[in-house]
């Protein structure tokens, strides 16, 4: 996010303040559920429980999420392309992509 924000000719200091124009140019949603979203993402890879109860939670948490996660990224996506003129070099997965990010 920071480098297609370099590549736009936006500056931004810190990565909140690439969040926040990330929200104003409505890629994301919000600032605050952006940051939900990765500190679960940051636990499933990081966090190792050993209470199967408590993995199983967090799992089913991030499932919550899968939706908003593909909604960002799809959004990403076409800013890239509206905004940088960048899209994927190979089309091969877009189709899916798109199917997937509805």
């Amino acid at each position: 996010m920071r480098h297609s924000l370099l590549l736009s000719g936006e500056q931004a200091d810190s990565f909140i303040k690439v969040l926040a124009i990330f929200e104003k140019k409505q890629v994301i949603r919000s600032v605050e559920k952006w940051q939900v979203a990765q500190t679960a993402r940051n636990l499933a890879t990081h966090d190792y429980e050993i209470s199967y109860d408590e993995v199983a939670d967090h799992f089913n948490t991030l499932q919550t999420l899968t939706s908003t996660l593909y909604q960002i990224a799809r959004r990403f996506i076409i800013y890239c392309e509206q905004e940088l003129g960048i899209c994927p070099h190979s089309p091969d997965f877009s189709e899916e992509f798109y199917l997937i990010t509805e």
